[in-house]
């Protein structure tokens, strides 16, 4: 069976990822760097070089590559607002799609995408890895078939620390939108920690290909930073599937932990973590994952090649991914003001040559909500603002008014 030949569109930045990747499928046989698009090649010229030697098809533009075509998958790790236009170019120029998280900013894109995906009977997959490992899958297998019995509480906490360098590192990080209005809506659970979102919609799913959509998300948006327009810190209650989905994520902590989740179900508790889960049933018995690298992203790459080679099911298809998509709007709709941490809240610290901004406490108060399944603002948090949940019923365009 030939390899299944890959365009990927930059190799810079996150797109290195996909190189190496791909790379690893060339050297098992299954697949083949084929084309790049590379916009900076002063940046590149040992790779560039490689490429060469390997007859790697080298385009300054996607344009140029969508008309050279010659390839199975276009890959995309490229900046959010770019993800759907780019996808359905792609579609509609006859090559099946890889985009990177998250689908989209606005659920009327991801409707988009997913049109364009059924008219030209392509396929499209969306990169959250972590769905792909055999803790997620176990975990989800065991709840589809009655092991875990019923649940009824997601909970999910992350503080990963992040710079100005950061905020800094393109045009579009820590923006709601551009310049033009094109919306963004870049944050921790719409970038850096939208995995574990997208884990959690996917377990409440009621089949092992579907996600649940939510029907409530109540959110409470906040941020430490004068100079982004987006949030920092986000804790928010979505109703799924007759699941109540508590995730608070900030990148204003002291300490750098998580994300861990935690689900409640009847016959047993699982905790799941990138580095290592562990299922515990009431019977006194464990099972355990310790998927030893924590940064395996091969998950989607080996999908997508069994989706061309032995006819199988995309495991995170825009159908799954949009699920994520949802709760972000919901988010966002159910706060649309973003609420500023109080000055005298907020501490400006220098790390090996770089700024963060702290806030007092928020490791703790993360914390608490985890253990407690509660919103910052039922927590008499001094600095939390209240919202109301907001109703995602036949919800497709954002903002909705």
């Amino acid at each position: 069976m030939d390899p299944v030949k890959f365009g990927i569109v930059g190799i810079g930045g996150f797109g290195s990822t996909h190189v190496r990747q791909v790379e690893a499928l060339e050297k098992a046989g299954r697949g083949r760097l084929d084309a790049a698009v590379v916009i900076d090649p002063e940046n590149h010229p040992e790779k560039l070089a490689e490429f060469k030697t390997r007859n790697v098809r080298v385009y300054d533009t996607f344009e140029d590559l969508l008309e050279a075509g010659g390839v199975d998958y276009i890959t995309l790790p490229i900046g959010i607002h770019y993800h759907v236009p780019f996808a359905i170019a792609a579609l509609e120029a006859g090559f099946s799609v890889y985009c990177e998280k998250p689908m989209a900013a606005t659920i009327q894109d991801a409707n988009r995408l997913i049109e364009a995906k059924n008219k030209t009977d392509k396929k499209v997959l969306i990169g959250y890895q972590s769905i792909y490992t055999p803790s997620i899958q176990t975990i989800k297998k065991e709840i589809l078939d009655g092991t875990l019995g019923k649940f009824s509480t997601i909970r999910i906490k992350g503080g990963w620390p992040r710079n100005d360098v950061y905020y800094n590192r393109n045009g579009w990080a820590g923006n709601l939108t551009l310049d033009d209005g094109t919306y963004v809506l870049d944050s921790p659970i719409n970038n850096a920690m939208a995995h574990d979102l997208n884990n959690a919609m996917y377990l409440c799913g009621a089949s092992h290909h579907e996600s649940a959509m939510p029907e409530t998300v109540q959110a409470e948006l906040y941020r430490a930073r004068d100079y982004i327009q987006t949030f920092d810190t986000g804790i928010f209650r979505a109703k799924a599937n007759d699941v109540d989905v508590i995730i608070g994520l900030s990148h204003s902590t002291q300490e750098n932990f998580g994300p861990t989740t935690i689900l409640q179900c009847e016959n047993g508790t699982v905790e799941w973590a990138r580095a290592g889960s562990r299922i515990r049933y009431n019977d006194g018995t464990e099972k355990s994952f310790d998927e030893g690298n924590k940064d395996d992203r091969s998950g989607p790459f080996q999908n997508a090649v069994d989706v061309l080679q032995n006819n199988a099911t995309p495991l995170c298809s825009p159908e799954v991914a949009v699920a994520q998509t949802l709760c972000v709007n919901g988010a966002h709709e159910s706060c649309p003001n973003i609420v500023d941490h109080p000055d005298d809240q907020i501490e400006v610290v220098e790390r090996k040559g770089t700024t963060f901004h702290i806030v007092k406490g928020m490791d703790s108060f993360l914390d608490q909500s985890f253990r407690e399944g509660k919103l910052f603002s039922e927590l008499d948090v001094p600095w939390a603002v209240s919202t109301q949940p907001f109703d995602l019923t036949n919800y497709s365009h954002y903002p909705s008014t």
